[in-house]
């Protein structure tokens, strides 16, 4: 703006300068009217070339301004992006000068600079952690007026933009005690069958299936629960839900909470294969090839047993009983393994999950990649279990648990038959235990200056 001022000034001097040559040759001339025209005409062409002269050029300059202004937004826009969307420092400030350059303005060249400044240092933003500042200068040439006299350098043109970045915030967590997590059109995800009464009291139920039928309950069967999800429909009646309105069907996947954990390395295969009387588990780790029997009451110390290529069966009124326990199956070759979780005898398990480590808050899991097989829980086999049931790779029938004391328990599987009457509690708080999370709000970005 200085600059412009200055030359400004410039002109008003050679406009009076103007006028004092044309009043000097109106007395000089005044008896030679033809000679005193064409002095003034010529002194008049020349003062309005000179005005022609600078008009280009500020008007050059003008459009510079604009071109710096918006190429500072861009790159504004661009920092902005590359920050909300997690990248370092150092990709920023290449964002914002790869900007700069495409817009025609690149760092370093022609005395062009491009300044990143996080927080920004100056306006309404200076300070924000959050807001990106981007300044551009370029200094600019004197074309045509640079054959006048007196006429100050060309000035330096800048733009300055602020991005404000607003930050994302995580999905919203769905207090779930039962998911069934078969993917397929055809499947019925969750089946309530005959007289069958499940009570989820503070949680939910929900499917991944895009059936109209992934929830059902058209054998007569009854939900009471927080609310009800699915990727499909709900088919049958007798659904009651605390939520408001509680039953939402065409939703997104409910992402499976555990999906991302790793079991633990096998260790060498360990001895007994019938359980009975204390299991004692030095390392903290245990493996046990082939089918392990409960044939008496037992008590495991805390710790993992991993059992590979064989089931866990308890076909008597024998109770597994541990703290700090997670029972496994898995194999090396998981789709030739046929092992299942059977309880059909009435025993109880009486198992409390790890609250730390690599299997925390999963108290019976079966390995993932295992072949779709069925698992069987005689009623009130779980009705003392703390913790999550998680079998995706398997199917579940439920006979029920309705003398239930866990105050947390989820069942997690592929598909879930449930009979008789049961009821879950998620009273989950240091159980360890993990929920389904919605689709969290992406960060965003907005020019603010």
């Amino acid at each position: 703006m200085i600059k412009f001022i200055q030359l400004a000034g410039c002109l008003a001097r050679a406009s009076r300068l103007c006028g004092c040559l044309c009043s000097c040759v109106d007395r000089s001339w005044a008896r030679n009217e033809r000679g005193s025209i064409s002095a003034i005409t010529a002194i008049s062409l020349a003062i309005l070339l000179a005005f022609g002269a600078l008009g280009v050029d500020v008007s050059l300059w003008l459009r510079a301004k604009s071109d710096a202004q918006g190429a500072a937004d861009a790159a504004a826009g661009s920092v902005a992006a590359a920050a909300a969307a997690g990248n370092p420092a150092s990709r920023l400030t290449a964002e914002g000068n790869a900007a700069a350059a495409v817009n025609g303005f690149q760092n370093g060249m022609k005395g062009v600079t491009v300044t990143l400044n996080n927080p920004p240092s100056s306006g309404f933003y200076a300070g924000n952690a959050n807001a990106y500042e981007v300044i551009i200068s370029a200094p600019q040439q004197l074309y045509l007026a640079s054959a006048l006299p007196g006429v100050p350098a060309a000035p330096t043109v800048r733009g300055r933009a602020v991005a404000l970045v607003t930050l994302g915030k995580p999905g919203p967590s769905f207090p779930t005690c039962i998911l069934g997590l078969s993917p397929l059109a055809n499947n019925v995800d969750v089946t309530f069958n005959g007289s069958t009464v499940v009570t989820a009291n503070g949680c939910d139920v929900d499917a991944d299936s895009p059936s109209s039928k992934s929830i059902n309950t058209n054998g007569g069967g009854s939900i009471h629960a927080k609310a009800v999800r699915t990727v499909g429909g709900v088919s049958g009646g007798n659904i009651f839900v605390t939520d408001n309105p509680g039953i939402y069907t065409q939703q997104t996947s409910i992402p499976d909470p555990y999906a991302g954990l790793q079991m633990p390395s096998m260790p060498s295969f360990s001895s007994p294969n019938n359980w009975s009387g204390t299991i004692h588990n030095p390392t903290g780790v245990m493996a046990f090839n082939g089918d392990v029997n409960v044939t008496g009451t037992t008590s495991l110390d805390p710790g993992v047993y991993m059992i590979s290529n064989g089931s866990l069966k308890s076909a008597a009124q024998y109770n597994v009983s541990g703290d700090g326990v997670t029972i496994i199956l898995t194999s090396p070759s998981p789709s030739s393994d046929t092992g299942v979780f059977s309880f059909t005898g009435g025993g109880a398990l009486n198992i409390t999950a790890p609250t730390t480590g690599p299997t925390a808050g999963i108290a019976l899991w079966a390995d993932k990649n295992l072949p779709n097989k069925e698992d069987k829980f005689a009623g009130g086999t779980t009705g003392n279990l703390v913790g999550a049931i998680y079998l995706p790779s398997h199917d579940v029938k439920y006979a029920g648990n309705s003398n239930t004391a866990s105050k947390c328990m989820q069942m997690i599987a592929y598909n879930i038959i449930f009979t008789g009457t049961s009821s879950f509690n998620h009273n989950c708080d240091k159980v360890g235990t993990s929920d389904p999370t919605g689709a969290p709000t992406p960060a965003s970005w907005t020019l603010v200056e």
